[in-house]
């Protein structure tokens, strides 16, 4: 048999254990979630969304999306998520990223969440070898 202190001690350990998770996963999906690095595909948000328009065979017409306005982001290759260029410095969204489309890189900076949207103040893209297993995508 556990002692009644033992107990509160279990009680208070799960009590603060449920709080931190609570308090990450919080942090993950809402506001500022602070600076990460996302390995992933530059994309052309509207084609991926609309028609999961990707890859090499795509590259052009996502080039020409962001030239119209269109923001770019990262399709990250671990978990599939998106991350939006978000300029919170009021910059040009796909400065950045423009020359890396359809390819694979690391993209370093801070990342923001609200309302389901996930996005990322690039502050550096480093370009990276093709995964293994990179598909293309349709255009």
């Amino acid at each position: 048999m556990t002692s009644l202190k033992e107990e509160r001690v279990k009680k208070a350990a799960l009590l603060f254990l449920a709080s931190a998770l609570t308090a990450a996963e919080l942090v993950g999906h809402e506001g500022h979630a602070g600076k990460s690095k996302i390995v992933g595909e530059v994309i052309d948000t509207v084609c991926y969304v609309s028609h999961a328009s990707r890859g090499a065979d795509h590259a052009e017409c996502a080039r020409e999306c962001a030239k119209q306005g269109i923001s770019l982001g990262i399709l990250e290759e671990k978990t599939g998520r998106v991350f939006i260029s978000l300029p919170v410095d009021h910059s040009n969204p796909n400065a950045k990223l423009l020359d890396h489309v359809a390819r694979r890189v690391e993209v370093q900076g801070t990342v923001y969440s609200k309302g389901g949207l996930r996005g990322i103040f690039v502050e550096s893209v480093r370009e990276l070898p093709a995964a293994k297993s990179a598909a293309g995508g349709k255009q």
